[in-house]
């Protein structure tokens, strides 16, 4: 594998095994086979551990000869080459120029893990009698050694840098599986087996990704995409974390329950109140007005940091505590008549007709109907009752509302049907050419938390499925994940995306209706596994209203075109 590269999610499974088993030899020190032979010319600074130095022709025979489960070298000669081909090791760290192994042809085995240029290898002994154990890897030499020593008193029996984007598989062996992780990574080392690695991870993980930007889900990047969800996944519990060693160490610590004995002095106090008011949305979330003993309290303005990330982590692990609400399957009529829709419409489907494929998949929506007229549209208020709203009805619109297509608040006949004239002169002045489809009239809804939601099928046919909280006064970043979802998945999913909601919203201890939002994301994944044909769906947004629960306001769904005769 070519230092940096990364592994794709079809096939990552016979991967993973075939890595797994190699690394089985660069542990226990019983043996001489066990041993890291180290090339010449590696800095010993870049390399402690049950290692032997050699020189470059007594290298390359070692490594035929397989006496060794690891070999660190400064760059790969053409000797060493022929015998790395031959006799792949378990762990290849290159600590200078690695341009030879740009092309994963020049080394094709699956066994061998590359840790690359300007690398950094600590191996200790495992059989360590001390319980306090982790894992450390960094993003660069420099970090590495400040998060070795902020994990303070723990034997770290593997740190490594840069932290590699096999990293996921390599800790599955047995020897590593049950050993906390604390440390960075780069985007570059974000791939698809991480999303299911720390799904299934059950000690505590405190991996920062690194060079994340805020996703964007109208990007048709697929890949920036999918490394944003795989960054996701490892704050999934805890939020982002702020990349200091020090608050990666205490978060270690609070997910870990070490709890401290030592009351905070005044001098941290006045610390920790200075955050406070330095980070004032911080410092108003619940549990933040005192420390709470998670985290040592040597480094005040750390322990701030780490705590905020530990509450999130005890709220997440208390939501999915709770009994799992079953998601009521949607009725089977509904189901037949959303298929037969989507079977026969266009490849861009209008608000109404979004909105009744997504009513036959389980969704709450607005009680709408479509007019063609003032007078009609008249009537269809006075059944559905007011106030109501007015939207231009076209698969041509995106923002209807920027040319007078929609109309608010409507409590009269007569305000209907002057609304109704005023939207289709607006729609002939600012769009002449769209095409027009008649007038929603929906029911006008109270107001809530807004939330924009929906999903997109990437090119590789996985899905993308994000919520993001609307209208607060600065933008929040959405929270994404992968489908399909189990129910824990959901629930999870809908906690990240609720706890990004502003204050006031959250001032209470538990987050508004996690489980309504979690059965939207539920019904998205039905969805997109029983329409193989449909490539977004956008929800915007869905309202949380007490006590009916998340309604659709607004639709719109994508599908690939229909072709003939298949």
């Amino acid at each position: 594998m070519e230092p940096g590269s990364s592994l794709n999610a079809a096939g990552e499974d016979a991967t993973a095994r075939a890595q797994a088993v190699a690394v089985e030899s660069l542990w226990p020190a019983r043996g001489a086979h066990n041993r890291v032979l180290i090339g010449p010319g590696v800095e010993e600074s870049r390399y402690e551990g049950p290692g032997e130095p050699s020189r470059e022709r007594e290298l390359a025979k070692a490594i035929r000869d397989r006496q060794g489960g690891g070999v660190v070298i400064r760059k790969v000669s053409p000797p060493l080459l022929r015998a790395l081909r031959t006799s792949p090791p378990a762990l290849l760290v290159l600590t200078g120029d690695g341009h030879e192994l740009e092309d994963p042809a020049v080394l094709p085995s699956l066994a061998t893990f590359v840790l690359g240029p300007g690398a950094v290898l600590r191996v200790s002994d495992l059989a360590s009698r001390n319980n306090a154990r982790a894992l450390a890897c960094a993003h660069s030499a420099d970090e590495l050694e400040g998060i070795s020593r902020a994990l303070g008193p723990r034997d770290l029996p593997l740190r490594l840098a840069p932290t590699p984007p096999w990293l996921c598989t390599l800790v599955e062996h047995a020897s590593l599986a049950s050993i906390p992780i604390a440390g960075t990574l780069e985007r570059a080392a974000l791939s698809g087996p991480w999303i299911p690695w720390i799904r299934h991870r059950v000690c505590p993980v405190v991996l920062v990704p690194l060079g994340i930007d805020a996703p964007s889900v109208d990007d048709d990047d697929d890949d920036a995409l999918l490394t944003v969800v795989a960054a996701h996944a490892l704050e999934r519990r805890t939020g982002p974390v702020f990349p200091a060693p020090r608050v990666i160490a205490g978060v270690l610590d609070g997910l870990e329950h070490r709890q401290s004995t030592v009351p905070p002095t005044a001098d941290q106090l006045a610390l920790w109140n200075q955050a406070r008011r330095a980070l004032p949305i911080i410092g108003a979330a619940v549990g933040m007005q005192t420390p709470d003993g998670a985290v040592p309290l040597q480094a005040p303005t750390a322990a701030f940091l780490a705590q905020r990330a530990l509450l999130r982590a005890r709220a997440h692990d208390e939501v999915l505590a709770r009994d799992l609400p079953e998601v009521e399957p949607a009725d089977e009529e509904g189901l037949t008549r959303a298929r037969e829709l989507l079977r026969n419409a266009a490849e861009v489907l209008t608000d109404q007709e979004s909105k009744v494929v997504l009513r036959g998949f389980g969704f709450d929506v607005t009680r709408q109907a479509v007019a063609n007229s003032a007078s009609g549209a008249a009537g269809f208020a006075d059944r559905i009752g007011y106030p109501v709203v007015l939207k231009v009805l076209s698969p041509d619109l995106r923002r209807r509302t920027d040319i007078g297509g929609v109309v608010l608040s409507l409590e009269t006949a007569s305000a209907v049907r002057r609304a109704y004239a005023s939207i289709m002169d607006n729609v002939e002045r600012s769009a002449p050419t769209a095409r027009v489809d008649g007038v929603v009239v929906a029911e006008m809804v109270a107001g809530g938390i807004d939330i924009r939601c929906g999903a997109r099928r990437l090119g590789n046919d996985s899905v993308v499925v994000y919520g993001r909280i609307e209208g607060a006064s600065a933008p929040i970043e959405p929270a994404l994940a992968l489908l399909p979802l189990r129910t824990e998945d959901a629930i999870a999913l809908a906690h990240a995306v609720l706890s990004r909601a502003p204050m006031p919203a959250l001032r209470r201890q538990s987050d508004p209706d996690v489980p309504g939002l979690a059965a939207v994301f539920s019904h998205l994944s039905t969805l997109f596994e029983h329409a193989p044909r449909v490539l977004s769906v956008d929800l915007g947004p869905v309202r949380m209203l007490d006590p009916r629960g998340l309604v659709t306001l607004d639709a719109r769904i994508t599908q690939e075109a229909h072709l003939e005769g298949l």
